[in-house]
């Protein structure tokens, strides 16, 4: 049998104490943080009169929410320009993706880098300005996390509520 001292023990834990420490940190506020935005957002729907029963979160910067019965999109983006926008799908004429995008070249092959993604939407009333929420912006984010994705779903959920109404 092995017999392991109590000093051994003692600066173990202490450097795994150490180690764990940073991450635990970190997801304990990040949890506060979500729970903290997802507060907001549902008292911003429920001011309007929404009850988002459909909600998207991604990147701690952004929610979407859709009250099917109330037909209204709540939407919010937090960080340096924070938006909160209700839209009344009942006066929406039709909702399309608008993208943004950039050419690279190296040597001899072109590629188109998407900089920026948003749902567009065009209301019944010729006087009212179209009007976007964005999805993604390549000046914030380097990478996508299945944005694409997520505008894509969202365009058809919308499409078929506008449709509906």
């Amino acid at each position: 049998m092995q017999i392991v001292d109590m000093t051994t023990i003692v600066l173990s834990s202490v450097l795994i104490s150490a180690f764990v420490a940073p991450f635990a940190y970190y997801s304990f506020k990040n949890k506060k943080t979500e729970k903290s935005l997802s507060h907001s957002f549902h008292e911003f729907a429920k001011e309007y009169g929404a009850s988002p029963t459909v909600v998207d979160k991604w990147r701690n910067h952004y929610t979407i929410g859709l009250d099917k019965e109330a037909k209204k999109l709540v939407y919010f983006s937090y960080g340096d320009f924070p938006q909160q926008v209700i839209i009344n799908l009942d006066e929406v004429k039709k909702v399309s993706l608008q993208e943004k995008f950039r050419t690279v070249t190296s040597g001899n092959e072109k590629r188109n880098i998407l900089e920026f993604l948003a749902l567009q939407f065009h209301f019944k009333d010729p006087q009212h300005l179209a009007r976007t929420v964005e999805i993604y912006d390549g000046d914030i984010f380097t990478d996508q996390m299945g944005e694409r994705v997520l505008a894509k779903k969202w365009l058809e959920v919308l499409s078929e509520e506008v449709k509906s109404s």
